[in-house]
C-alpha cells in the first residue's frame, strides 16, 4: 500500500495504465464529413478531402461516457472510481455529462483545416476550435440561411434573399433571431412568387387539420398511421438529412388521392380516437345550401385566405351529383314511389245498393291506406334527405381539406 504523500508514484502509475489502453484505430472521416457537409459548410462549402481527413484527426478522442468494452476503454471508468476526475483532467481527459474526451486516443500531431493550423501537442481544445472555425465560415452562413429560406419562404429562394440573411448571420455572430428578422423584412419574403408557395408535409397537413377543426385526439397512433400512409413515416427516413423540405417530394397523383381520402375520413369522423363538432365551430348553425357550406368551411379552415378562389374551383365538383356519389359512397338522390291500391272490380252497369255502399267503403279505405303509405314514404324520403344532407355538408369540409389552398402552408 502506498503512502498518502506518494502522489507522484500514483500519477506515474495512472499514466502507465492509461497508455496501456491505447490501441490502433483509423480516423472517423465519416463523422468529420457529416459535420462539414450536413451541419455547417454544406456539400459545396469549399472544403477538400484533405480538410476532411485533418478534421477527423482533430476530433480523435471525442467519444461518449461511460465507456464500455466495445470501445476498449472500460478501464477509464475504473480509474475515475479509483483516482477521481481531477486526476484524469490533469492527464488531459475531459468529462462533461455524457461526453468524454479521451486524450490517449487523440492525434497530437500538427493539422491544417480550411487554412487554420492546429499546432502539435493539442488536446480537447482542438475540437472546440474546429467547431468555432466551421461555425464562423461564410459557407456555413450561406448554407444555414438557405435552409431557413427554403423552410419559411419557398422551395427555391432568391439568391438575393439568402445573401442578405447570410450577411446578418456573419455580422451578428450567428444570431438566428436577427437572421429571421432580416428574412421577414426583405421584399423577397412578401413577393407574389413566395406567398403560400410551400406545400405542407403529411405531418403538417394532419396537425393543421386537427388545429383548424379544434379536434379532440384520444388515439394519436391513428393519425400517425395516416401520416405514414401519405408518405411520411416518422423518424424512418434513411438519409441523415431527414425528409426533404420541398413540395416536389410530397406531391404526386398517388399522394394527392391519399390526401383527399384523409380529408374525407377526417371530416366524416371515421378516424378512430378523433372527434370534433362542426356545427359548434359555426355557432351551431347548419349551412342552408352547398355554396353556403363551402364558404363557411373555407373560412373556418382557412381564415387568413380569400375563399372566393376556392369556392369558384370547387363548386363545379359539388354540383356534379354522379361524381360526389362516387367520392362519398352515398346516394345523393332519392326516389320514393307510394304503393298503389288495387282497383275495385266494378265494371258492371247495374249494381245493388249494398254493392255500391261496399264499393264506397272500400274506396275510402284504400284512399286512407294510400295516404298513410304516401306519408310514410314522404317521411322516409325526408329522413333520407336529412341524413344525406348532413353527410354531404360534413364532407364538404373534407373536400376543402383536400383543396390546393389548404394543402399549402
Amino acid at each position: 500500500m502506498r503512502a498518502k504523500g506518494d502522489k507522484g508514484a500514483q500519477y506515474k502509475d495512472l499514466t502507465k495504465r492509461i497508455n496501456g489502453f491505447r490501441y490502433a484505430q483509423g480516423y472517423n472521416e465519416n463523422y468529420a464529413r457529416e459535420i462539414m457537409e450536413l451541419h455547417t459548410l454544406g456539400v459545396d462549402g469549399g472544403y477538400t478531402q484533405s480538410d476532411v481527413t485533418n478534421a477527423a484527426r482533430v476530433l480523435t478522442g471525442w467519444t461518449f461516457f461511460p465507456m464500455n468494452n466495445d470501445y476498449g476503454l472500460e478501464g477509464v471508468q475504473k480509474m475515475i472510481d479509483k483516482y477521481g476526475v481531477d486526476s484524469l483532467q490533469r492527464q488531459g481527459y475531459v468529462h462533461e455529462g455524457d461526453f468524454l474526451f479521451s486524450i490517449n486516443k487523440h492525434d497530437k500531431t500538427e493539422k491544417k483545416v480550411l487554412g487554420y493550423v492546429f499546432p502539435a501537442k493539442g488536446g480537447h481544445d482542438e475540437g472546440v476550435t474546429l467547431i468555432d472555425v466551421l461555425a464562423h465560415h461564410k459557407s456555413t452562413a450561406h448554407f444555414i440561411c438557405k435552409k431557413l429560406a427554403v423552410r419559411f419562404v419557398c422551395d427555391n429562394p432568391p439568391a438575393s434573399l439568402v445573401d442578405k440573411m447570410a450577411q446578418t448571420f456573419l455580422e451578428k455572430d450567428g444570431d438566428l433571431k436577427q437572421v429571421l428578422i432580416t428574412m421577414v423584412n426583405a421584399p423577397e419574403f412578401w413577393s407574389k412568387e413566395s406567398l403560400r408557395e410551400k406545400v405542407k408535409s403529411p405531418f403538417e397537413l394532419v396537425i393543421s387539420t386537427v388545429r383548424a377543426l379544434d379536434a379532440k385526439v384520444t388515439k394519436p397512433i391513428e393519425l400517425f398511421y395516416w401520416t405514414k400512409r401519405m408518405g411520411e413515416n416518422m423518424y424512418r427516413y434513411l438519409a441523415p438529412t431527414g425528409f426533404p423540405d420541398k413540395g416536389q417530394y410530397w406531391i404526386n397523383s398517388g399522394s394527392l388521392l391519399g390526401r383527399m381520402n384523409f380529408g374525407l375520413a377526417f371530416a366524416g369522423q371515421r378516424i378512430l380516437g378523433v372527434t370534433f363538432n362542426l356545427k359548434t365551430l359555426n355557432n351551431n348553425k347548419q349551412p342552408e345550401n352547398t355554396e353556403a357550406a363551402l364558404n363557411v368551411y373555407c373560412k373556418l379552415l382557412m381564415p387568413e385566405q380569400d375563399a372566393n378562389a376556392t369556392v369558384k374551383r370547387l363548386m363545379p365538383v359539388l354540383n356534379d351529383t354522379a361524381m360526389l356519389s362516387k367520392i362519398f359512397g352515398i346516394a345523393l338522390t332519392a326516389k320514393v314511389t307510394a304503393p298503389q291500391p288495387t282497383k275495385p272490380e266494378s265494371d258492371q252497369m247495374m249494381m245493388s245498393e249494398n254493392m255500391i255502399m261496399s264499393e264506397a267503403a272500400n274506396t275510402k279505405k284504400l284512399s286512407v291506406e294510400k295516404t298513410v303509405a304516401t306519408k310514410a314514404a314522404e317521411d322516409q324520403l325526408t329522413l333520407s334527405k336529412t341524413n344525406v344532407n348532413n353527410v354531404f355538408m360534413t364532407q364538404i369540409a373534407g373536400i376543402v381539406i383536400g383543396s390546393p389552398e389548404f394543402q399549402r402552408r
